[in-house]
């Protein structure tokens, strides 16, 4: 959750509240092995979309032009992840259930319109059970 201070009189505060959440209803995950295969530590942020190494089976983020497996989408990274370099660690991933499209991170020019043999990832994510929910929060203090 985020705030932000709009207006501040001196006698009256504003202040707009996000209260998003990538994960929004009825959802499943599954523990998985996260691995940084580069030389530096790198910080999956939540709601990045993940696909596996073929070769080791751990999760890498999804990238549609990839050939070694991580072009297939297995889920999305449930919590914000930093993996030093050339290691890995544990996280959880949404596997099914209702998500906000407009938070889902991806890696390179991928989108939820890219498309992967005929296939738009949103499709691809509602294949595994992934519904792409659009929420709307009135928070702001004119409920806009």
């Amino acid at each position: 959750m985020g705030q932000t201070t709009t207006i501040n009189t001196g006698v009256a505060l504003f202040v707009d509240t996000d209260i998003s959440k990538v994960f929004i209803y009825d959802n499943r995950f599954n523990q998985e092995i996260l691995n940084n295969p580069t030389g530096g530590t790198l910080t999956y942020p939540t709601g990045t979309v993940m696909g596996r190494v073929s070769a080791s089976g751990k999760l890498i983020p999804f990238t549609s032009a990839a050939v070694d497996g991580s072009q297939n989408i297995v889920g999305i990274l449930n919590d914000a992840k930093t993996v030093p370099a050339t290691s890995d660690a544990n996280c959880f991933i949404c596997v099914s259930g209702d998500v906000d499209p407009t938070l889902l991170v991806f890696q390179g020019a991928d989108t939820l319109n890219t498309v992967i043999g005929g296939v738009r990832v949103r499709d691809l994510l509602a294949r595994q059970g992934i519904k792409l929910t659009a929420t709307s929060e009135l928070t702001k203090f004119d409920n806009s």
